[in-house]
């Protein structure tokens, strides 16, 4: 039986959560004030499709439209803009920050004791893609890791791999990448070997993109396969670019950390975890594509942070060495 301070329930991990929330909140407020009206160039081309969508109906298909977005998004950020401007957009982003911090507390409540979620909480709230995707736009990023992470959350709730694929799915109607990390489900539940359930996680993230072709006349997935789009995601980046962000992004510190944390314990939700936030890492290098990676690394960091946090928080590491509560504090500010 786990003691009273290791009690996912503890007000000390709840008090803990909601100062972890505040501080991150406003730092990422002031990072928005000092960005002021800059945004991520994507961000640009997604209100220009969608103006061009209510103002001249027809032409935004001629228009350059980033090739891991649908319509959706465009259309709904552009309304965004139009009733509240850059300021509205980036007010959404922290929003929408504000419930991915929720939804990760209400993975590591389920299945962590309140320090190790905290320090996921604090992992992934100051991660640089996190800062990134708030202040400088990204409105379809956070909104993809919304319904992903929501799925997941359904999903370690015991809702089952139909219900939890079908929300995670919904991401992939604002941002395509989001059915790189829906393939990490799919290998965790291989992994299980529960048949039944990858069959229905396959219907349940196939559907609502399947229902957008129809509505469409399968333009999304024209543009999603188009060549131009596909030369964008496979061998785009560089050799040295991809070197770079393979540790500037902390792919390497992550994926090492996870590693680690699943050979200690093979524990189904680690599995998952690590199933979860490596995918996006195997594919970004493997394909040689990481000009974006420090936006798409957000959600792998959310996932990844429960891993790396338990790695962290080991009472003594090899050679016999025990951190102190002031050394792990002092990394935590550092990082």
């Amino acid at each position: 039986m786990k003691e009273l301070d290791d009690s996912p329930n503890a007000p000390g991990g709840r008090r803990l959560a909601a100062y972890i929330l505040l501080l991150a909140l406003a730092f990422k407020l002031a990072f928005i004030l000092y960005s002021g009206g800059h945004v991520y160039y994507d961000v640009n081309l997604a209100l220009t499709h969608g103006k061009a969508f209510f103002e001249k109906p027809g032409s935004q298909a001629a228009l350059i439209l980033p090739g891991v977005k649908t319509y959706v998004g465009s259309i709904a950020w552009y309304r965004l803009y139009d009733l509240l401007g850059v300021y509205g957009l980036k007010a959404f982003n922290l929003a929408a920050f504000a419930l991915l911090f929720a939804f990760q507390y209400a993975i590591g409540r389920r299945c962590f004791p309140p320090r190790v979620t905290a320090a996921a909480l604090f992992i992934f709230s100051f991660y640089a893609g996190t800062n990134l995707n708030v202040a400088a736009g990204e409105q379809d990023d956070m909104t993809a890791a919304l319904f992903f992470t929501l799925g997941v959350v359904l999903y370690t709730y015991g809702r089952g791999a139909f219900l939890a694929a079908l929300v995670m799915s919904a991401g992939l109607l604002f941002k395509y990448t989001a059915g790189i990390y829906a393939v990490g489900f799919i290998i965790y539940l291989i992994y299980i070997r529960d048949t039944r359930q990858v069959l229905l996680a396959l219907g349940g993230l196939f559907l609502p993109f399947l229902c957008l072709n129809l509505v469409t006349g399968f333009s999304s997935m024209e543009a999603l396969l188009r060549m131009s789009n596909l030369k964008r995601h496979f061998f785009f980046s560089p050799p040295g670019l991809v070197l770079s962000k393979f540790f500037s992004t902390g792919m390497f510190l992550f994926l090492i950390l996870s590693v680690w944390a699943v050979l200690r314990d093979r524990s189904r939700t680690n599995a998952l975890l690590f199933c979860l936030s490596s995918v996006y890492i195997v594919f970004a290098v493997a394909t040689f594509n990481t000009y974006s990676s420090g936006f798409h690394m957000m959600q792998s960091v959310l996932f990844s942070s429960f891993l790396a946090a338990e790695v962290f928080l080991m009472d003594k590491y090899p050679g016999g060495v025990r951190p102190g509560r002031l050394f792990r504090v002092a990394v935590l500010v550092l990082y």
